[in-house]
């Protein structure tokens, strides 16, 4: 059982939060999109609507939320269904500092081998998520080495809550993705090079790999995913 990593839950808050309901209008320079309702990822009991990478073990669900534990490697929790245009919600929270963690987005599950033989790769845009002070919020190109956050726009910041639930917003709306964490806006990036190359794709939830893991297990949890799909209108 992970329980006795985990902090009791704040019910009162989060019925609060689903009570809240916006009409959200997003418009663009070139046109105006059009959201679809919310759908629930993860109800708090079962993982039905998410795949493991590599049938890894890392993840689990302890009193309702998802919490990943950390191996020597990184593993991912992503959704059986892919996205394109949608606007992500999500609670996160790191109960240790020393954890690095992520949620991809439009992300690719397989690559070629040099034979040009399909392999599975987690590769595609990921919004990190670290301790304060840090670069949460900010695009990483998973499996490819390099920032889609531009350098000139990279900064630090304290904007999550160390040891504590925070909530994440994406919005990705064609080659434009925005991020927030807990209601301030960190990301505004519009990378044509990157939509061209992950136009669509799953979302997946990380737990980096740490040396030594073993000894001392780190964990990271996720609830109150919900996601909707975005339709464009030029």
């Amino acid at each position: 059982m992970l329980s006795h990593f985990l902090r009791c839950s704040d019910r009162a808050k989060t019925q609060r939060y689903y009570s809240i309901i916006a009409f959200v209008t997003i418009s663009f320079c070139c046109g105006s999109v059009v959201a679809d309702d919310w759908t629930t990822l993860f109800e708090g009991d079962s993982l039905g609507d998410w795949k493991p990478s590599r049938d890894n073990t890392q993840f689990a669900i302890s009193d309702g939320v998802i919490v990943g534990t950390s191996s020597d490697q990184t593993h991912f929790l992503h959704t059986v269904e892919t996205y394109g245009d949608f606007e992500l919600e999500l609670e996160v929270k790191l109960h240790d500092t020393d954890l690095n963690s992520g949620v991809q987005i439009r992300t690719a599950l397989t690559r070629k081998n040099p034979k040009g033989e399909p392999r599975e790769s987690i590769h595609g845009p990921q919004v990190d998520l670290g301790r304060s002070p840090g670069r949460s919020g900010h695009i990483f190109n998973q499996g490819n080495g390099a920032w889609i956050t531009p350098k000139e726009d990279w900064t630090r910041n304290e904007l999550m809550v160390n040891g504590e639930w925070n909530k994440l917003r994406v919005l990705a709306v064609g080659p434009r993705i925005q991020t927030w964490i807990n209601g301030k806006q960190v990301a505004d990036v519009t990378d044509d090079e990157a939509y061209a190359k992950y136009p669509s794709g799953v979302i997946a939830l990380q737990v980096h790999g740490v040396k030594k893991s073993p000894e001392r297990p780190r964990h990271v949890s996720f609830r109150s995913i919900r996601i909707r799909r975005i339709e464009s209108s030029k």
